[in-house]
């Protein structure tokens, strides 16, 4: 339908959502990353189609934050539900804290919606030859999903000497431009695949079950601006954090909005009570020494220990599971810097929360 509508002129909203590779990082231009190089190679083939083009992409984050940050994002930044969505986590999940339930419910999430929208798993590759997609293919033949793999589809190429880690990779994580041109190759020999069907495939019904444990459905992000639902008491986290990851094609914050504990704070606890099964959160990680570690608690019961400060911290955002259970319950998640660590930094990003 996708296609049908490239052909036909009319407006489609194609967006992609995923970490570095996605948000163009190895390539010397964003033009010349895959994202673009892919939009730019179907405008000039179906000359007279109206893309919009939005690119969601975050440096070193994972299926989870994806997820936690897919409506405000995507469907809020673009005013509606994209056509097509392309799905990127498959190097950025090692070690995800929801052993892959939280990428099924983003995939899910996207079918779900009212407008019926087309989702491509892209699996790209590090330069060890290494991803997720053994953990991620199986979710994309239980909805029926047209899957993209780097790592296979260059396999050949490599092995023919036609293509060398030099050629594609920019350093051990990241495409050059002619890798990021041959992931928009393989996107567009898919594209060409679907219109050269005599026969326009079904849409697949959406499965009344999921892969796995479908936990992580529903979504709510809190923030400061925005509670969503959640009681929240900031405590001595009462300052806004200004030092933060940013989308690189906008150098807007990545999260604003966010509840920071300085120097001067206090040691009052941060506090959020909300109707929950599943809580996600995700804290600044900084290399500057005034950062420290932050305690959680869940009703009350020490759940973890987070450090604030990380040698090679870039104010990047870092995402943890702090409660996991089976029902729906009034829960209250706490976040007090840890003793001895009063005076210190911390920065909470936001809360991520199903029900």
């Amino acid at each position: 339908k996708v296609v049908e509508k490239i052909k036909n002129g009319e407006d489609v909203y194609i967006s992609m959502i995923g970490g570095s590779v996605t948000e163009g990082a190895g390539a010397t231009t964003f033009a010349e990353s895959y994202g673009e190089q892919f939009i730019f190679s179907l405008q000039d083939t179906y000359s007279g189609s109206a893309i919009h083009y939005y690119n969601a992409g975050l440096g070193g984050t994972p299926s989870t934050l994806g997820l936690m940050r897919y409506e405000r994002d995507v469907t809020e930044v673009i005013g509606t539900d994209p056509d097509l969505v392309i799905v990127e986590f498959a190097v950025n999940d090692w070690e995800e804290p929801t052993s892959s339930r939280a990428y099924e419910a983003l995939v899910r999430t996207i079918l779900e919606k009212e407008n019926e929208p087309a989702v491509i798993l892209l699996f790209s590759v590090f330069q060890s030859k290494w991803n997720m997609q053994d953990n991620y293919i199986p979710i994309g033949k239980h909805y029926g999903l047209p899957m993209i793999s780097i790592k296979d589809a260059a396999a050949y190429a490599y092995k023919t000497n036609n293509v060398n880690d030099d050629m594609f990779f920019a350093d051990i994580y990241h495409p050059t431009d002619y890798g990021h041109k041959i992931m928009a190759d393989c996107l567009c020999e898919l594209i060409s695949r679907i219109d050269a069907l005599e026969v326009p495939a079904e849409t697949t019904p959406l499965p009344d079950t999921g892969k796995y444990d479908l936990d992580f459905m529903n979504m709510h992000l809190v923030t400061s601006k925005d509670a969503n639902g959640a009681q929240i008491s900031p405590g001595g986290f009462n300052q806004t954090d200004t030092a933060l990851q940013t989308f690189s094609r906008t150098t807007l914050a990545a999260f604003p909005d966010n509840w920071m504990h300085t120097a001067d704070s206090g040691n009052e606890s941060f506090t959020a009570t909300m109707d929950c099964k599943n809580i996600l959160l995700s804290y600044k990680l900084s290399s500057d020494d005034d950062f420290g570690f932050a305690c959680v608690y869940i009703d009350g019961e020490f759940v973890s220990e987070l450090f604030g400060y990380q040698d090679g911290g870039w104010n990047n955002c870092n995402t943890v599971l702090v409660l996991d259970e089976d029902t729906v319950a009034t829960h209250t998640l706490e976040i007090k810097m840890s003793e001895g660590m009063e005076d210190f930094e911390f920065t909470i990003l936001g809360i991520g929360y199903t029900d």
